[in-house]
């Protein structure tokens, strides 16, 4: 039996040696390398955590003592030493063990983190809510550069007030999703390899190996250290904070991280350690390619190769497409935060760098410095995934909207995706549908990516353009037809005569799909309409088509604040129809857990079987296969 099958808890940590303790991250690193590479995953960060994981569970009670993972895709090896090694085995896969951290799904995990920068202000609440009963240390371990986040910023603020068991540990691996930017990993770095800083550590070691042992003396000589630090190193930003500064420290180094954390917990007032580690340790693809290793799919654990060539998805079609276009407008701008090679990007990165701006993992600013570079005659393109873009929904309404800014926002990721609810970006057309002079458009395959952001770049508006992850699978229909894009307008993919199917970007391809099952297993004409615009929407032809047949939206987004909404707002309007309109989307109460997005789909009946037989149900569609005719 391994070391690590051995370890049922994390108080089986405590009697292992140092070689133990050696191997146990070998095995760690391994089971995770082996297990990401069969179900995808996080990789890189993870592999840099493991001697940090090892050294806090050996040096917190969590019975006493709370933990926070920021980002939580650091927690693997959390996972595996809190007794979920077996939930592990199905990491990502639906009903299997979550990517992230979530609350309660054991008694090891005390709150959910999917989105970079909460930690050090959810821990800091933990810390204002303890009593004198209770006075255990809370640690926020901030990594994956979410200390630029704007909201880790905000609680770093208040720490000196309400942080007197707090401890943030900063795992600076000089990446976030893509490599770190701004004065904050500047000035990390700087700390790193300051000659003072060595020298000022070196002299307070010196003076306390040969003064007597005293409470007060080590008191003083703490002071002085920290008074020289403040006084010589770049800035002291956290010890004008009220943060008590340490570190460096080798974050693979377990006896190390251990000495320093037992010794912050005797200290009453906040304390900030920064951990050093190298992201993609032990695994020479991922310290290779740290970018591409950070969120990937199932792999060659020899070569490091992905199993299947991805087809050219939406992500791909935008970065062409936004590369074509900045030879055409010299002005136009991009702007992400944090993953320029998520949203495809790398290539303008790498030809127009002048016109490029990555903030780091900060949504917010994002918005409002894309509104500046508008203000200021730019054209703008901000590239987002849905999810975090949730999280700059003011910025957008203030800084863009009301002042009537002519800023693309290119939303990536929009609709379900693996990683679960904190990722699925199925909420936000709810908030943007009501924002002035704001449109919305969803290409429906990846041909039409193109004409949309030209079209978006021509608008003296705001512009949003919402995809999905990956591929339509439209190339592998012979049967789409190519109708010009035409502003506010819906597109007729195929026509039919007894039910219409009104679908909204990639569902659209979905829908003939359903179209198909629908003519072949039940007897029925379904038309399809590519939508295209959600704002300003195409009135005009759905009531047309609700005058004549019972009409299905179809969208991947909770139905009753997407299209599903818009469209019911068209058909209360309408009198003396005799028709109806059903929405199918995503439900807006509970939340749609994580794993395959086909499972997802299938576990919510928004599969293309399910759907064609609750439509075929509402319309009175008789099964032609004896199969479908026991189903139905």
């Amino acid at each position: 039996m391994s070391i690590l099958e051995k370890i049922k808890s994390p108080c089986d940590l405590h009697d292992l040696s140092p070689a133990e303790l050696s191997a146990l991250s070998g095995e760690l690193r391994d089971k995770i390398v082996r297990t990401v590479a069969a179900n995808g995953g996080h990789l890189g960060s993870n592999l840099g955590v493991v001697e940090l994981t090892v050294a806090l569970l050996r040096s917190f009670d969590l019975e006493r003592d709370r933990i926070v993972w920021d980002v939580g895709h650091q927690s693997y090896s959390y996972k595996l030493l809190t007794g979920r090694q077996t939930e592990f085995e199905h990491l990502r896969e639906f009903g299997g063990c979550c990517g992230f951290q979530v609350r309660n799904s054991s008694k090891y995990e005390c709150y959910s983190s999917g989105h970079a920068g909460v930690a050090i202000s959810a821990a800091l609440g933990m810390c204002a809510a303890q009593d004198a009963e209770n006075p255990g240390k809370v640690v926020a371990v901030v990594g994956d550069g979410a200390l630029g986040s704007g909201v880790a910023l905000e609680g770093l603020n208040q720490v000196r007030d309400h942080g007197k068991n707090l401890i943030i540990v900063l795992n600076d691996n000089k990446m976030a999703i893509s490599r770190n930017v701004g004065a904050i990993s500047r000035c990390l770095n700087r700390i790193m390899v300051s000659r003072r800083y060595r020298w000022i550590k070196k002299c307070a070691k010196a003076i306390i190996s040969i003064l007597p042992k005293s409470q007060a003396i080590t008191r003083a000589v703490s002071r002085l250290e920290d008074s020289a630090k403040n006084l010589l190193l770049p800035g002291g930003p956290f010890q004008e904070l009220g943060i008590r500064y340490l570190g460096p420290i080798n974050g693979h180094n377990i006896a190390d991280m251990e000495r320093t954390f037992r010794a912050v917990q005797r200290d009453d007032r906040p304390v900030i350690i920064h951990v050093v580690t190298e992201k993609g340790r032990g695994y020479a693809p991922a310290v290779a390619e740290p970018e591409r290793f950070h969120g990937i799919g199932k792999f060659d654990i020899a070569s490091g190769k992905a199993l299947s060539a991805s087809q050219p998805g939406f992500s791909a079609a935008f970065g062409q497409a936004v590369c074509d276009l900045a030879e055409k407008y010299p002005d136009l701008t991009a702007v992400v935060a944090a993953m320029t090679g998520g949203v495809g990007l790398e290539k303008f990165a790498r030809k127009f760098p002048e016109r490029f701006y990555d903030v780091g993992m900060a949504e917010g600013h994002a918005v409002s410095f894309s509104s500046g570079l508008a203000a200021s005659g730019r054209r703008v393109i901000c590239a987002v995934y849905a999810t975090f873009m949730q999280r700059s929904l003011d910025n957008i309404f203030h800084d863009v909207a009301l002042m009537d800014l002519p800023v693309v926002f290119a939303l990536d990721r929009a609709g379900l995706v693996e990683d679960g609810p904190t990722h699925h970006g199925i909420y936000d057309v709810g908030f943007l549908l009501g924002l002035p002079n704001m449109t919305i458009m969803q290409p429906a395959c990846e041909a039409e990516v193109a004409p949309m952001l030209e079209m978006a770049l021509q608008q003296n508006s705001p512009v949003v353009i919402r995809y999905p992850r990956g591929s339509s699978n439209a190339a592998r229909r012979s049967n789409i037809p190519v109708v010009p894009l035409e502003y506010g307008r819906s597109a007729l993919w195929r026509d039919g005569r007894d039910l219409a199917i009104y679908a909204s970007g990639a569902e659209a391809v979905r829908a003939l799909q359903i179209a198909d099952l629908l003519a072949e297993e039940y007897q029925l004409s379904a038309k399809v309409v590519n939508v295209r615009f959600l704002k300003p929407f195409d009135r005009a032809t759905l009531e047309k088509d609700l005058q004549q047949m019972d009409v299905f939206t179809l969208e991947d987004h909770v139905a009753t604040s997407g299209l599903g909404a818009v469209a019911s707002a068209v058909a209360s309007g309408l009198k003396n129809s005799t028709h109806c309109l059903k929405t199918l989307g995503l439900p807006a109460d509970g939340v749609v857990s994580f794993g395959a997005v086909d499972k997802l789909r299938a576990s919510l009946g928004l599969d293309v079987d399910s759907l064609a037989r609750h439509i075929a149900c509402c319309c009175g569609g008789t099964p032609h296969s004896p199969v479908r005719a026991a189903n139905a």
